[in-house]
Parts: structure tokens; C-alpha cells; sequence
């Protein structure tokens, strides 16, 4: 019946009625006609949730399969058709004796029928949705293993196109989802999503199963995004869900769950991506759901958790405490599904959480104590009721843990704390819960040490840091590996390495081994996880071809980042584009593991230990910084060691408040009507106070290993890494500039060469690749004197003009620029665009970039160079850091392409210097905010004037600090007042 008139099932079950009384008594005639009878109620109750006609169809059934005992030719047709409408009164009653009736007949049916009969399809996919519900209702995984099992046979025994395909695919996708929610296993949820799709492409609009195969795919697309944090899962799961409600007429049966689901995904997408009109949406939805509720429904309690969810999550996104409307609306929906979910209900347990959770949050606001004690009762009774190995026990110990370390902090009992504390090192042992929860559990259970036992604090967030990659595996998309970090882990790295050094067990050396360890670990998490990809191949490709050529071919098509186009079913495109990349994460995984055991290469692409990171410092003092809101430190490499130099001058707020003031005053600086004097006087003061709080101590402690220069000497090298907010400052140019001009001015500038790395490893792999001068190599020079949509730079050609003397075989690329009479005119040879530059940096040691350049905040890997085709094909962070490439110097002479981005990833340093390196430039210049085009222009040519002693030939890239040093102080001696001018460059590398 695929016409949609509901006429057509009335005159459907008249017939099947006057059928049943024109029927003879015995024989084959009243078993057939009272079995249609109840195919035909049974179908019309799915078309209009008629509960008489469910009731009547079940009646229908069994006096059917009385007139069809064992051996009669309908016996089977009857037990299938009885278990499917037993299980249809059951998910409406929630009767135990129906669903158990349901399984006994389905069961017979399978059983009964043979093994190739085209009837035992359909009795093998009743089976096992009935076990999907058995298991819904006890949480026994083995029930749910048959089921599984169940479907994967009837979609083997039905090819595409036949009759049962898609309930069989249907059957597998939930099974699979199920499954997953049960145990964890990622595995089941990629194929359930898989299975999914392929059930939504065989039931189209208009096919008995589409909704419910939509159905089925939205929910493992949101658990899956849930999980991993990919926003192309629920984005897709946004649009299924939507178009299943769209096709759910009102009082529909079903319509109350589709409501529900849609809400549910709704305000996950409002807790990925901020947009408020999702959140608003999930409330309205949430709110349908509960109207379109009948009395009983199965999904009564979920829909009203649902809204409890939306409500509460509106509440903290508006901040309004005053208003506790949403607030209190969400408790009184968390206890009316508690009383819809006694005891033994396979919701029970979730009511509970939510309710308990609503409770906390009230108390926070209201101090009410039986809220608190509210909270705390429904936690322990969830857990109480909740498996060990269910996947959502350690969310519910999270939550009580919260609730307990409330009451201990009210109360002032430290049993409870102990008690909280203990919960989340369960959570932090639960391997079938997400990274980023099991993170959250060890930053609550250190917070909550931190005064009392630094160094136990310190072993929460260690086992923390050992969970980042599983936050932002390879299988994610890049703008999702950001996003999970960006909302778990902000802040770690500081914390862990503060808690480190805070520890009292230990040696002072020992404690700052430990620091600089998971400082590496936790800092650069991206950029380390290339790295790990990024390893000399020579040596493998030498001694085991087939696996360097397949390790290169995984990583290539792994850097790519993106997802294949097609206009026709961009959902199908992106889903196959997202698992593609799955397979291939895992792949690689495996090689690596591969690749590792193979001898002489057990270390190939593991980060440096702690000794050979130490090695570094033999050419000079490393000093990592680390600012936290527990302490503040400066780690200090040396040729001696390690050691560690408070800084308690560096809080975080005080570094925020620096940061901001220091780029207000910028902005100040360059406004047309802008107080420009005042301006560079902030500037400056913010300098004076970074040496006072920052460099001049580390300069200090450093002592004897970085003696003072004689004048005309060479200044001793100094590397920083500075991470977090402290990135965003100019490290190598704190002091005070205005001082007079003799060997005791108080600057950085003027007691070292400075250098910058994100981490000691990224230094490690920049020195790995040195040689010395270039020789006859080429030199790429990207000049855009005009871009399109942009405003000009009148002094990129006179820039462009002055250093191809001064380079090595220049292969020089300029945008087109206009004539007096507006046309364009090009100069010969091919223009700057992205295809063009990729392609020659294949082939150049050095690239200069004299160009448009632009931090994007809200995503950092699309940062870019703004080049010929910006608008269509930019050159981004992505594209560049793809790149492998055996280069030298990268100087771009642009804006702001050492700017950190976004401060929730600032640890990251995501922006187009670290992409240079890690594309494999040895050295990087590069600017932290907008620079001044005609000054860019001069610092420039005074670079590689130094840098080739004016010839033009044998350049040195590995002087570019030393070259970089002197071309800024040159500029810093003419303006000393004016630090907006000369502070943004910076050279990183070795």
C-alpha cells in the first residue's frame, strides 16, 4: 500500500472483514482470511496509531494462529505476523508478558521455518527487533549479540530490491547503534551508520520505511558525532531528523519520537557550534514532543528529559540568575519522568541522572539545601541501577561526584570529597567512555586537590594528558580535531605542568623533567600528531619499500582534509568521504604499529624522550614558559640541564589583561583617529612589564650559561616558547627600548638573539634538517602588489625589487596591476596563484611572501595568504602544512602569520608559521599582528642583505635569526618609541 489514502486501508480492512465471515469453517480458507484481517489492522494502525486497531489485530492473530497449528501452510505466516504485533502493543503498553509472547511465537516462526523459504526473512528480522527490546528492557549484551547476529542474516539472505531488504538493513542499523551505546565499541556505530545509509538510499521518499530509516541513521549520526565530535555526523543527522518529522503527519504514533530525536540532535548542534536559533528550536521541539505525547506513550519520559535538557541548557547559555524560570521548569520535568520511570524501567536511570543534574545546578544558584541533597539521592540511585560496564556509568559517576564535592564544600566533610575523588578515577578508568569525559573527571579531581595534594593533582592531569590523542584522533576532519580541543582541553597543558612543578616528592630536577614531559605532550597536540607522520623516509624506503611507499600514499591522502563533492547527495557524499577517512586513520594505526616493529625503527615517528629533548640545549638555552592560575613558570634548558624559575608575576588574568591592552592599543595605533602617542606609550609600558615579569628574570637565572656579550661581539641565542596567551606577546621585544643607547639597556633585544618554537620536538625536527648555505638553489618570490577585494600595498614591488638581487635564482610570481586606462596589466610569466605557488615551492629552498595576510580567529587552519584566487582556492594553514617539502627559509611578509588564533586553542600555535615548518622549512620569519608596508619593505631587504653579506649568492638560511635580530634592531634604534612598528617580527626554527 504505497499510495498514502487512508481510504484505501479502510476499504482494505471491510474486505479483509466480509472475507473472514464468508470464510468455511476449517480447512485452509479461515486461517488465511482472519491472518489478512490483521495484516490489514495492524497496517492501518501504523498509518494512524489507532490503538483499536492494534488491539484487534493481535485478537485477529491469535485466532489465526489457533486455525493454523504446526504443519498447516499458514502456521508460519501467523507466528510472524502475532510476534509483530505483540511487539507493536508492547512498545505502546510496556507489558513484560507481551514482549515475552512476542519473543516465544517469533522465535517459533524462525524456527519453524526452512532454511531457504522466502518467509523466513521476515520471522528472522521479527526475532531480532524483539530481542532489541528484551535488550532495552534487561541491559543483557548477550540478547543484543543475537540480535545483531539475527539481522546480519536477513541481510544476507535478501538482495537489494526485494521485499524485507530494508527492514533487514533497518534491523541492523539500530542493533549496531544499540550495541554501541552498550559497549562502547566505535566499530559498531561506523558500520551501524554505514548500514544506515544504505537503508535510506533503498527507501526512498514515498517507500514504507523511509522514515524509519531515517529514523534509524539521524540516531547513529548524533551518537556518532556525540562521540567524536565530527560536525558533518550532525549536521547530517539535523537534516534526517528534520525531514522525518516534515513526513510525520499530526497524531501520528510515531510523531512524539521523531519530536523528541530532532530536539535531542537540535541541541547537540547548539553545543557544537553557539548558534542560538538551534537551542531556541530544541525547547519548541521539545515542547511539541511533550503535546503530541499520548497518555502511557512508550517515549513519554524521554520526551520530557529532552525539554528538561533544552530548558536547562537555556538557562546557561542566557546567564540570567535571576530568572529561574527555565530552570524550574526543567526540575518539574525531571520528576515527572521519574514518576513515568519506576523502578525496572529501562529509562529509570536517565531520569534519575537528569533529574539529579537539574537539582545541582539549582542549588549553585539558590544555596537550597534539599536541592542539593535532591541531587546527591538521585545520583547514588542511578548508579545503583546502572551495570559497571554500561557505557553511561561513568557519566553518572561524574555527576554525582559533582553533587558530592558540592555537599563536602557546603558541609565541610571531607568524606565526601574522598568519595568524589574516588568516582572520577573510576571515570578515568572507564575505557569505554569518551577522552574528552574521562579529561573532564581528572581536571575535576585535580582542581579539587590542588591545595592540599599537588602532586596526587598532578597524576590526574597526567593520565589527562596521555588521552589528547584519543580527543582529536586522525579520523576527524581538522575544523572537528579543533573543536575537541578547543572545548576540552583549553588550559591543560598549563595546568599539568603547574601541578608538576608544584609536586613536593622528588628531586627539583626530577620535578621538572616531569613538567617538561607532559608540557611536550600536551602542547601542539595537532601539530605533534603530524610530526608523527612527518619522519625522514629514507631509511625505510631503503630497507622496506612496500611499506614507505604505502605510509606516504595514507599520509598524502590523510593531509588532504576534505570531503568529495556531489551535488546530487552531498549527505552520501560526505558520509563516504567521512568514512573513507576512518578506514584509512585506522590503516595507518596499524602501519605504524608495523612499521615500529620492523628493527631499527622502533622509535619511527614516537616523540623525543626527555633526555634527547634536553640534548637541544646544547646550542643554546630553551626556555618554555607556562602560566596557570595554580602557579607560573619558566622551564630552562640549558647545557647544564633543566631547571625550573617561578614567575608569579605571570597570572593568568594579568597576562589576559596585558594581551588585551597590548592589542586595544594597536588597534589605537593604526586608527585614523586614533590617539597614536598614547598608544605607543601602552605599548611600550606592556613591554617594560613583560621584561620585569618574564625575560629579565629568566635572563637572571640563565646566569653563566648565557654570558653577556662584549660590544661588537655576537649575542648569545636564546629559543622561547612562550604557549597560551603569553604566544601573543613579543617576548624578543620586552624591555625598555627607550633607555640609553649602551651595553646595560634593559631589553631582550639587546642581550640575545631571540628564536621561537611551539615546542621543544618542533625544534628537534627544524635541526634535523639543517645544511648550511643553499648554493645554486632556487628562491620563490610571491609578490601581490594588488589583490582582488583587498586594498593595494604600494610598496610589495619596490620589496619584490630589492631582494631578487639579493636571492638565488629567483622565480619571481606578481599579481597583475593596474594601468592608468584601468585595464590589467600582467607581467610575463604565470601569475601568483595557489596552484602556481604549491607548485613551485616543490622546487624553491627559499619563499618569500609579500602579500596579504589573515588570522582567522573562529578557525585557525584557515588562516591564509591572501594570493590571486584567495576568493575560490585560498592558501590556508591546511594546504601549506600538507605539504612535505626539503626547504630552508620560509619569510612571509605579511600580516599577522605567527598569531596564535583563536584563545581556546592556544596552545595549538595553528597559523601559517607552524604550518611552514611543519611543511619543512628549517626556518620561518613571520609577523604576530598587521605590519607596516613600507617599513616590511626595508626589514625585508636589510634580511637578506645580512644574510647573503650583500652578493646575492651563497646565502646562509641558517643565520636568518641572527639576520632577522639585526634587521629589527636597525628599525627599533631609528623608531625606539614606536615598538607597533619593528615588534612583530619574529623568526622561528632552529
Amino acid at each position: 500500500m504505497r499510495t498514502g489514502d487512508p481510504g484505501d486501508l479502510d476499504e482494505a480492512v471491510e474486505a479483509g472483514r466480509a472475507a473472514v465471515r464468508a470464510a468455511p469453517e476449517g480447512g485452509v480458507g479461515p486461517s488465511g482470511a482472519v491472518l489478512q484481517l490483521s495484516i490489514v489492522l495492524w497496517g492501518r494502525y501504523k498509518a494512524t496509531g489507532n490503538e483499536d486497531d492494534l488491539d484487534e489485530a493481535v485478537e485477529r492473530g491469535r485466532a489465526a494462529l489457533r486455525a493454523a497449528p504446526p504443519g498447516h501452510r499458514n502456521h508460519i505466516a501467523c507466528l510472524t505476523n502475532l510476534g509483530a504485533t505483540l511487539l507493536a502493543r508492547f512498545q505502546r503498553t510496556g507489558l513484560a508478558a507481551e514482549l515475552d509472547e512476542a519473543i516465544e511465537v517469533s522465535r517459533a516462526a524462525v524456527q519453524a521455518a526452512l532454511p531457504d523459504a522466502p518467509n523466513r526473512t521476515a520471522c528472522v528480522i521479527n526475532l531480532g527487533d524483539c530481542l532489541q527490546e528484551q535488550f532495552t528492557c534487561t541491559g543483557d549484551v548477550t540478547i543484543l549479540d543475537e540480535a545483531v547476529e539475527l539481522a546480519r542474516t536477513a541481510v544476507r539472505a535478501v538482495p537489494p530490491g526485494q521485499p524485507n531488504h530494508v527492514a533487514s538493513l533497518s534491523s541492523l542499523c539500530a542493533a549496531l547503534g544499540k550495541r554501541f551505546m552498550r559497549t562502547g565499541e566505535l566499530h559498531d556505530l561506523d558500520e551501524s551508520v554505514e548500514v544506515g545509509r544504505a537503508a535510506v538510499r533503498a527507501a526512498p521518499l514515498g517507500h514504507s520505511h523511509h522514515a524509519t530509516s531515517l529514523t534509524d541513521l539521524a540516531v547513529s549520526l548524533h551518537n556518532r558525532s556525540e562521540h567524536t565530535g565530527a560536525l558533518g555526523d550532525l549536521d547530517e543527522a539535523v537534516q534526517a531528523s528534520r525531514a522525518v518529522v516534515q513526513a510525520t503527519p499530526q497524531g501520528h504514533r510515531d510523531l512524539t519520537t521523531r519530536l523528541t530525536n530532532l530536539s535531542i540532535i537540535l541541541l547537540e548542534r547548539f553545543q557544537r557550534t553557539g548558534v542560538v536559533d538551534a537551542l531556541d528550536e530544541a525547547v519548541e521541539t521539545g515542547r511539541a514532543a511533550v503535546q503530541a505525547a499520548q497518555p502511557g506513550h512508550r517515549d513519554h519520559a524521554t520526551c520530557l528529559t529532552s525539554l528538561g535538557n533544552a530548558l536547562r541548557a537555556r538557562f546557561e547559555h542566557t546567564g540570567n540568575q535571576s530568572d529561574l524560570r527555565d530552570l524550574d521548569e526543567a526540575v518539574e520535568l525531571g520528576r515527572a519522568a521519574v514518576r513515568a520511570t519506576p523502578l525496572g524501567h529501562p529509562h529509570h536511570a536517565t531520569s534519575l541522572a537528569n533529574l539529579g543534574a537539574y537539582l545541582r545546578i539549582r542549588f549553585e544558584h539558590t544555596r537550597d539545601t534539599e536541592d542539593l541533597a535532591g541531587a546527591v539521592q538521585a545520583g547514588r540511585a542511578t548508579t545503583r541501577v546502572t551495570p559497571a560496564d554500561h557505557p553511561q556509568y561513568a557519566t553518572y559517576l561524574f555527576n554525582l561526584g559533582i553533587a558530592l564535592r558540592e555537599q563536602s564544600k557546603y558541609n565541610q566533610i571531607s568524606a565526601d570529597l574522598e568519595e568524589a575523588l574516588d568516582l572520577w578515577d573510576q571515570v578515568l578508568e572507564t575505557k569505554t567512555t569518551s577522552a574528552w569525559a574521562r579529561i573532564r573527571a581528572a581536571r575535576l579531581a585535580a582542581d579539587a586537590l590542588a591545595a592540599s595534594d599537588p602532586g596526587r593533582a598532578a597524576g590526574f592531569l597526567e593520565r589527562a594528558v596521555l588521552l589528547l590523542p584519543e580527543v582529536a584522533p586522525r579520523r576527524l576532519r581538522r575544523d572537528d580535531q579543533q573543536h575537541a580541543l578547543s572545548n576540552n582541553t583549553t588550559g591543560l597543558a598549563a595546568d599539568a605542568t603547574a601541578l608538576a612543578l608544584a609536586d613536593t616528592t622528588g628531586t627539583a630536577r626530577e620535578r621538572a623533567v616531569r613538567a617538561l614531559r607532559l608540557a611536550e605532550a600536551s602542547r601542539a597536540v595537532l601539530l605533534s600528531q603530524a610530526l608523527e607522520t612527518r619522519d625522514d623516509l629514507s631509511e625505510l624506503r631503503a630497507q622496506y619499500p612496500e611499506l614507505a611507499h604505502r605510509f606516504a600514499e595514507l599520509r598524502e591522502t590523510l593531509d588532504q582534509d576534505s570531503t568529495t563533492s556531489d551535488a546530487a547527495d552531498p549527505g552520501r557524499a560526505a558520509g563516504a568521504a567521512i568514512r573513507e577517512r576512518h578506514h584509512l586513520a585506522a590503516e595507518l594505526e596499524d602501519l605504524l604499529g608495523r612499521i615500529r616493529a620492523c628493527k631499527g625503527f622502533a622509535a619511527f615517528g614516537l616523540p623525543p624522550t626527555p633526555d634527547e629533548l634536553l640534548a637541544e640545549a646544547t646550542h643554546g638555552p630553551v626556555v618554555m614558559f607556562n602560566v596557570s592560575h595554580y602557579r607560573s613558570d619558566a622551564l630552562l634548558l640549558t647545557h647544564n640541564g633543566i631547571t625550573s624559575l617561578p614567575l608569579p608575576g605571570l597570572t593568568p588574568d594579568t597576562v589576559f589583561d596585558r594581551v588585551r591592552t597590548f592589542y586595544g592599543a594597536l588597534d589605537e595605533a593604526t586608527a585614523p583617529d586614533g590617539d597614536r602617542i598614547a598608544a605607543q606609550s601602552t605599548l611600550r609600558h606592556t613591554l617594560e612589564w613583560l621584561w620585569e615579569s618574564a625575560a629579565e628574570p629568566v635572563l637572571a637565572a640563565l646566569g653563566d650559561t648565557l654570558p653577556r656579550a662584549a660590544k661588537d661581539q655576537p649575542l648569545p641565542r636564546v629559543w622561547w616558547a612562550p604557549g597560551g596567551l603569553l604566544g601573543l606577546l613579543p617576548l624578543h621585544a620586552a624591555g625598555y627600548h627607550t633607555d640609553a643607547d649602551d651595553l646595560r639597556r634593559r631589553t631582550v633585544m639587546d642581550r640575545v638573539i631571540s628564536s621561537y618554537t611551539s615546542t621543544v620536538r618542533t625544534l628537534r625536527r627544524a635541526r634535523s634538517r639543517r645544511r648550511g648555505p643553499v648554493g645554486d638553489s632556487k628562491s620563490l618570490i610571491v609578490a601581490m602588489p594588488t589583490t582582488p577585494g583587498h586594498s593595494p600595498l604600494p610598496y610589495v614591488s619596490e620589496e619584490a625589487r630589492r631582494i631578487r638581487q639579493l636571492l638565488p635564482n629567483p622565480v619571481e610570481l606578481t599579481e597583475p596591476h593596474l594601468v592608468p586606462d584601468g585595464a590589467l596589466r600582467s607581467p610575463e610569466g604565470e601569475g601568483p596563484t595557489t596552484a602556481t605557488v604549491l607548485g613551485h615551492l616543490t622546487e624553491c629552498s627559499i619563499a618569500h611572501f609579500a602579500c596579504h595576510g589573515v588570522s582567522d580567529r573562529a578557525n585557525p587552519s584557515f588562516s591564509r595568504l591572501l594570493l590571486h584566487d584567495h576568493a575560490t582556492t585560498p592558501l590556508t594553514v591546511s594546504a601549506l602544512a600538507r605539504l612535505d617539502l626539503d626547504a630552508r627559509l620560509a619569510y612571509l611578509s605579511a600580516c599577522s602569520t605567527a598569531d596564535p588564533g583563536t584563545l581556546r586553542l592556544r596552545d595549538e600555535a595553528i597559523h601559517l608559521s607552524s604550518a611552514c615548518q611543519l611543511s619543512g622549512f628549517t626556518h620561518v620569519i613571520g609577523t604576530l599582528w598587521p605590519i607596516n608596508d613600507r617599513l616590511a619593505a626595508t626589514i625585508a631587504a636589510s634580511f637578506y642583505t645580512r644574510l647573503s653579506a650583500g652578493t646575492g649568492a651563497m646565502i646562509d638560511p641558517d643565520q636568518a635569526a641572527v639576520a632577522l635580530h639585526h634587521a629589527i634592531r636597525s628599525v627599533r634604534n631609528r623608531y625606539p618609541s614606536t615598538p607597533s612598528l619593528w615588534a612583530a617580527h619574529l623568526h622561528a626554527g632552529a
